[in-house]
């Protein structure tokens, strides 16, 4: 069955391909007379988008500094009331100092969710722009695809579907990194919770890491995140120059063209 599967699939994909090159040909022909009325509004298209999704990088690396420095800014203080606890309860650290690192975890935890509900919201609405963008430019090269209106539609298709992706891609990336975080910090929790029981100055040497270790993984998150923005509207606006030399009366091999056939 799985020999079969592969080989219906290798030549059902081959006949796709085929349609696909064969319907690029069409869209082509109707266009090329004319090639630079198209170019144009593709690139009218590309300063758009770009200026629509210029806005949402400002304000996701905006959002990964305020919101790096609030997680700094609410851990910090979990830190050094356990190294001054430990300082003035030298004799029952287990039960003094319990208390304050399950509440740090637990304050580690609820940071990295909030975390990730404040970013990851922009990939849905970037996906709404993407939506907007591809039907800006349906709408504007539609009276030049006379008769080959289904065809361009399929091709735009296969656009905004790559574009999207890259979007839920952004949203996976985000939520991976505040997740890595969140195991990066875990473990000096467990060091700090392992020493409990250890002597004084074992545990001394776990708080006096433990605030400089918070500082230093907030801040490779907010390094990691912060550039996402912008290498995601680097990502669109390349495609869309994709589109243009595609569609342009010099579009190369076609093998190289035909990321929408995921889609399908």
């Amino acid at each position: 069955f799985a020999t079969e599967l592969h080989e219906r699939l290798a030549k059902d994909s081959e006949k796709l391909k085929e349609e696909i090159r064969k319907e690029l040909e069409e869209v082509r022909a109707r266009l090329l007379p004319h090639a630079s009325e198209v170019s144009q509004k593709i690139g009218d298209n590309v300063r758009e988008l770009q200026q629509r999704l210029g806005p949402y990088a400002d304000e996701l690396r905006t959002q990964v500094n305020t919101q790096a420095e609030q997680l700094r800014r609410q851990l910090t203080p979990y830190a050094q009331r356990m190294q001054r606890v430990l300082r003035e309860n030298a004799d029952s650290l287990q039960s003094s100092l319990k208390p304050h690192a399950d509440e740090l975890k637990a304050k580690i935890d609820q940071n990295v969710e909030e975390l990730k509900g404040r970013l990851t919201p922009y990939a849905d609405e970037l996906k709404v722009k993407i939506d907007q963008t591809v039907e800006e430019l349906r709408h504007s090269l539609a009276p030049y695809a006379q008769d080959a209106q289904e065809q361009l539609n399929h091709q735009l298709e296969g656009l905004a579907f790559q574009m999207k992706k890259n979007a839920e891609e952004l949203k996976a990336r985000i939520s991976a990194n505040a997740e890595e975080l969140r195991q990066r910090l875990a473990p000096v929790i467990e060091d700090v919770h392992g020493n409990l029981r250890a002597n004084t100055e074992e545990l001394q040497k776990s708080l006096a890491e433990l605030g400089g270790h918070l500082d230093r993984q907030v801040e490779e998150f907010r390094r990691q995140v912060e550039p996402y923005g912008e290498s995601f509207n680097k990502a669109l606006v390349q495609q869309m120059e994709q589109l243009r030399q595609k569609l342009g009366p010099h579009a190369g091999d076609m093998e190289g063209h035909l990321s929408f056939l995921e889609k399908d």
